[in-house]
């Protein structure tokens, strides 16, 4: 049986894609049927934290299961990571919401009558059933390698639509042998050996290519700098401790009794506290402040760095202020325009990834449950744009030499086709100069 997300969408005459193992779909439609069932310990919210104490020998034990196939503990090691170090659960938030928090809309696939009824169909069904969390939550694949959603059909007013998306965390899929870990399967309830295979039409599925989809994630890099940071970050508070503290010292004359030894003795453990000390005059309390060895200016804060470094580096790309040496540094202002345009592309091609994803797991299921023989399954369009007005003084200087497609141009600046007779049009200074009475061409 095909897993989901192995096939690749094909090119048909007329614009039409289809699936290559797209004739292993169920027949007929599946209703209210839910894959995803909690176990006893909650499989999407337990998880047993083997980053605390993580050691070289720890991760490296991790990664080798999950290359067989069983990677429930890599899994968990990295939601541990993720939610401790800030640095790096800000990359993977921002690179997510730079593409979930941009327009999207379902158009058809093809220029025809059908096509254009069936995104119509499948558009207005998806609206309110936690879509913008369902591609939020496939936007974690290329840093945990895969992301699994079951959809959760159903028949409504004659039309078999998504009814629900349940995202199913990443630690509740594995591989049933270590020959074939590149297959993604469901573990089932609470034996973690009880194995469902994923079925097309009932999961979304995003994985990334690589060895196998457990080891082809970002977070296997990032892993070990949080690692080596948590360790600089722990020994740097162990020398504050030691040795960043200043050292309170209690003098006593031979004559002085056991109960003025006492009180200095309590002096000296409260002062921080206290801030002050009644003594005799046969004791003398001394605050000394001196370092007494090493230097924590200077090599923990650039371990501390030098790993925040790498990750930005393996989730955003080395630019900018990544390797430009800091702002103001020779090359920075030209850095500046390949660091956007790097980001234009990165966030273009983790849209792209989850446009092939909904064709290939919704549309296609859905233009064949609901006898749409002759449509082109629905793709999803996320509107990922450049800087407006460079976009728009670009297409001003091509509009000049070709014909340009209006609804290319609505879908770029996520403008709305108006109503007949409701339509306004925005002519800047520039465009009236020369025309008699100041007034717009064509007016």
């Amino acid at each position: 049986m095909a897993q989901p997300g192995d096939g690749q969408l094909r090119a048909l005459p007329g614009g039409r894609r289809r699936l290559a193992s797209g004739d292993s779909l169920a027949k007929p439609a599946p209703t209210r049927r839910t894959v995803v069932a909690p176990g006893r310990r909650g499989h999407d919210t337990y998880n047993s934290h083997p980053a605390t104490g993580l050691t070289v020998e720890s991760l490296v034990a991790m990664y080798r299961e999950a290359e067989q196939g069983v990677p429930v503990r890599q899994f968990d090691c990295f939601d541990d990571i993720v939610e401790i170090d800030g640095h790096l659960g800000g990359l993977i938030a921002g690179r997510v919401d730079a593409v979930a928090g941009c327009e999207m809309v379902v158009r058809p696939g093809a220029p025809d009558a059908p096509s254009e009824l069936a995104a119509a169909a499948l558009g207005e069904r998806i609206r309110n059933i936690g879509f913008r969390e369902f591609i939020e939550h496939h936007l974690t694949a290329p840093h945990y390698g895969i992301a699994c959603t079951n959809i959760v059909w159903d028949l409504v007013d004659g039309v078999v639509a998504p009814m629900e998306l349940i995202n199913a965390s990443h630690r509740r899929f594995a591989s049933p042998t270590a020959e074939r870990a590149h297959e993604i399967h469901l573990v089932d309830g609470d034996d973690s050996r009880k194995l469902t295979p994923l079925e097309y039409g009932l999961w979304a599925v995003t994985r990334m290519r690589g060895r196998n989809p457990w080891a082809s994630g970002s977070l296997r890099t990032c892993a070990w700098w949080a690692m080596f940071k948590r360790w600089s970050v722990r020994d740097w508070q162990v020398f504050a401790e030691m040795f960043g503290l200043p050292l309170v010292l209690g003098y006593y004359e031979e004559g002085a009794g056991i109960e003025s030894r006492r009180v200095l003795e309590d002096a000296a453990k409260n002062i921080g506290e206290d801030g002050f000390a009644i003594l005799s005059s046969l004791t003398e309390l001394i605050v000394k402040d001196t370092v007494r060895s090493g230097d924590s200016s200077t090599v923990y804060p650039q371990i501390a760095a030098l790993a925040e470094a790498q990750m930005s580096k393996r989730i955003n790309g080395a630019t900018l202020i990544n390797d430009s040496g800091g702002p103001g540094s020779k090359g920075s202002y030209a850095l500046g325009g390949i660091h956007e345009s790097q980001q234009y592309k990165r966030e273009r091609r983790d849209a792209g990834r989850i446009e092939e994803m909904f064709a290939r797991d919704i549309g296609i299921p859905f233009v064949r449950w609901n006898g749409y023989d002759r449509a082109a399954p629905p793709e999803l369009k996320i509107q990922i744009t450049r800087d407006s007005l460079e976009r728009a003084q670009t297409l001003e200087i091509v509009g000049a030499i070709i014909d340009l497609d209006e609804g290319q141009l609505r879908e770029e600046f996520s403008l709305r086709t108006p109503a007949p007779g409701k339509g306004v049009r925005v002519v800047s200074a520039k465009s009236t100069e020369g025309a008699p009475g100041g007034k717009p061409p064509g007016n």
